[in-house]
């Protein structure tokens, strides 16, 4: 038995921030999204999934803890790209939490019961995003007008400096790559954006910006419908650098990427291509020798990827209704799967069943009970239990109304945070924890047939036991207990210092124009290095293409 209690303190910290929670994602919910699919039953697995998430995620990342802390993993996902990412860290909260509102609503659940379980997810995901999100200092994309600028300086001067110039061919291999690996990556994510990213943008200067797209869990990876799908797709994860002219970008909590306009392919006038993951520490340039090669690489990769996703729809296409709901619930749990990677401590078959307990509720969540339970409690907030008082109004729904023309009814009284009451300080008639004996209570069943073929990572194609051990003899001198706070700000006032400069060196160790050059580059020595190369700068190219 635990013997974990709460202060004040730290109740009054976490009803704030359920609260703030709760804004974010009804926002994100009326603005963002459509929950339809024409393929996947959809709403089945998206309202399962939370509840599953409610039964596991504490577990996860428990066992976590005992190897890398929510900072580290937050330090390791902002310096590349890894399936670890706003996103899907968005999703291990708020599945869980979502999942808590369910069970609270369905009458199964009173606010303060695991409260030791909803505190260690809230605070891992405040320690996590508050390293991962350490340069902008916002947690919340929202908060930045939507703006996410993660990557550190020392990466985005490798990625501005090493992009190739576009001609139209090499224009049209990119926005052929971002199509078809968006389609892909939907697809095998079962319908859902779970395994893309974006970041930035980033000011190169006049009217030009930049922007990061990430495609993970592209090849044989967790899923094991990609098994023997997506054997022809030699990198798990891939980043696209993208520079622009004249276009405005939007980066949202979800990590997609908006343009405005929405057809700014012909404004594309710059383009990178590189992989990483939970076992590297810098970004490894994919077909960056020259402008000739990036675009072969591309369009090679758009094949494998068109070839992976006809296979993909075939595989589909042979699934029960029930598999594919399983298949659905497994896509977004797996939210929390690189924690595990980053740790070691990742076994699939923890991952290949849905719990019994979630089981009870398949028999009601069909379609269509799943769409009005979804729509009820996140977008219309309706329903007896749902309810604050009679008095309450929600700031999203209330600010709607208020800009809007303000000749319908009032929003109604709906309130997801669920705030643990104050009686908790002094009453402690409550358990503490969902799974009392960890993982020993974890019991389930699946549809689906078990994964069969290696895992694609940047050291190879490994087992389970090898990517485990590779993970845990993990080491990166950017990650050093002296190295890991060196961060932006420190940088600006000793870019001069000896362990400032070996950190940009290490990560331009594989940089064609910037490859050791250290830690006091400006942006006119990165133009230099691209006019050295008979490359223009991006100002150049933008006023060249504007005339």
């Amino acid at each position: 038995m635990s013997d974990w209690t709460i202060s004040e303190e730290e109740l009054l910290e976490l009803n704030a921030f359920l609260q703030r929670v709760d804004d974010v994602i009804v926002y994100n919910c009326v603005t963002r999204t459509a929950q339809e699919s024409k393929l996947f039953p959809l709403m089945p697995y998206l309202d399962l999934c939370m509840i599953d998430a409610y039964y596991k995620v504490p577990e996860i990342l428990r066992e976590s803890m005992q190897n890398i802390s929510p900072e580290m993993c937050g330090h390791r996902s902002r310096e590349v790209s890894t399936n670890l990412s706003k996103l899907t860290a968005w999703g291990l909260l708020n599945f869980y939490l979502n999942g808590r509102g369910f069970l609270i609503r369905l009458g199964l659940l009173r606010p303060e019961d695991n409260l030791e379980d909803l505190w260690l997810v809230c605070d891992w995901w405040q320690r996590f995003s508050r390293a991962y999100h350490r340069n902008s200092g916002h947690v919340w994309a929202y908060d930045a007008g939507d703006i996410a600028q993660e990557h550190s300086e020392r990466v985005l001067q490798v990625f501005e400096a090493d992009a190739y110039g576009c001609d139209e061919r090499l224009r049209t291999a990119a926005a052929r790559f971002i199509a078809a690996g968006t389609q892909y990556s939907f697809l095998g994510n079962c319908e859902s954006r779970m395994s893309l990213g974006a970041s930035g943008p980033y000011r190169l200067g006049d009217n030009v910006l930049m922007h990061t797209r990430d495609f993970t869990n592209l090849s044989e990876c967790d899923f094991s419908w990609l098994d023997g799908v997506a054997e022809g797709i030699p990198y798990n994860n891939l980043t696209l650098t993208v520079i622009t002219r004249d276009i405005a970008i939007e980066i949202t909590d979800w990590a997609s990427a908006y343009a405005r306009p929405e057809d700014y392919q012909q404004s594309i006038i710059g383009v990178g291509l590189y992989t990483s993951d939970f076992l590297s520490d810098t970004y490894a340039p994919v077909g960056m020798d020259s402008a000739a090669e990036l675009a072969d690489t591309l369009e090679i990769l758009t094949e494998a990827i068109a070839e992976a996703t006809r296979k993909l729809y075939s595989r589909f296409s042979g699934m029960t209704a029930r598999q594919m709901v399983d298949a659905g619930i497994y896509t977004y749990v797996q939210s929390a799967a690189d924690v595990a990677h980053m740790a070691g401590t990742y076994h699939q078959s923890e991952w290949e069943f849905i719990d019994e307990r979630t089981e009870r509720f398949r028999v009601i969540f069909n379609e269509e009970y799943s769409l009005d339970a979804y729509s009820d409690n996140w977008v219309f907030m309706n329903g007896f239990q749902g309810g604050q008082s009679d008095y309450y109004l929600h700031p999203v729904p209330y600010e709607n109304w208020r800009r809007g023309q303000r000749d319908g009814a009032l929003p109604l009284t709906g309130r997801n945070s669920f705030l643990v009451p104050g009686s908790v300080l002094t009453d402690h008639d409550y358990p503490t924890r969902v799974n009392p004996n960890g993982k020993a209570d974890w019991s389930g069943s699946s549809s689906l047939p078990s994964k069969s073929t290696l895992y694609t990572t940047s050291q190879g194609r490994l087992t389970e036991t090898e990517m485990n051990r590779a993970a845990r003899e993990f080491a990166s001198p950017l990650f050093t207990p002296e190295s890991v706070h060196l961060d932006d700000q420190w940088i600006k006032w000793n870019s001069d210092a000896p362990a400032a400069d070996g950190m940009y060196k290490r990560v331009q160790g594989s940089s064609r124009l910037l490859r050791d050059r250290g830690s006091q580059l400006t942006r006119d020595d990165i133009d230099q290095a691209r006019r050295a190369s008979n490359e223009p700068t991006w100002r150049d190219l933008a006023q060249a293409d504007a005339t």
